[in-house]
């Protein structure tokens, strides 16, 4: 969360890395991201420090992509 600014909230954070307009097509688009990352381990927090570190949109996508998968393969193995 950047210093001083405390009502900036991580769903603000994601807009603002990934430098969509404020729309309401980009906030479903996000919401719909962080709601599938969360569901497979990964939490806003998370998902904001990959894209502060250098992460590409798509390489965040491929995680969360790679994440899914390795759940399912777990499910299955498990099983």
């Amino acid at each position: 969360m950047p210093a001083g600014n405390a009502s900036f909230y991580p769903f603000d954070l994601l807009l603002d890395r990934l430098s969509e307009c404020h729309e309401l097509s980009a906030y479903e688009a996000i919401e719909r991201l962080v709601q599938t990352a969360e569901a497979v381990g990964f939490d806003v927090d998370a998902l904001v420090r990959m894209l502060d570190q250098g992460t590409t949109f798509e390489e965040l996508l491929e995680a969360v992509e790679l994440k899914i998968e390795l759940n399912a393969e777990n499910r299955r193995t498990a099983a």
